[in-house]
């Protein structure tokens, strides 16, 4: 199961690039992109067409439905999954801006 939906994933990105989608990364089992305000939402069609049609390549013609969510700026996409990581990483970028610099750094 897990093969069939890194393979989906894997399709629908490429297949989203391929029609000209600012795909920023793979999300678990989304797409995170990036598009203008002024062709956000024709870009989620493309997106979520890409994934419809990677679904039926790999599942013989069985299509999944797709969920949205939006993120406008100045806010970001988190979720909640990986808020504990974030907050971590964040916490270690923070010590080393305060670390006292070296000779060559």
């Amino acid at each position: 199961m897990q093969a069939n939906g890194a393979e989906m994933l894997r399709l629908a990105c490429c297949l989203a690039i391929e029609r000209g989608i600012e795909v920023c990364a793979p999300v678990h089992d989304a797409q995170l992109i990036c598009a203008p305000v002024a062709r956000l939402e024709a870009d989620i069609a493309v997106t979520q067409a890409a994934m419809a049609e990677a679904s039926r390549v790999v599942l013989d013609g069985f299509e999944l439905r797709t969920g949205v969510v939006t993120t406008r700026f100045p806010d970001r996409y988190m979720d909640p999954r990986g808020a504990r990581m974030w907050n971590h990483v964040q916490r270690l970028i923070e010590e080393a801006d305060r670390a006292p610099r070296g000779l060559f750094g």
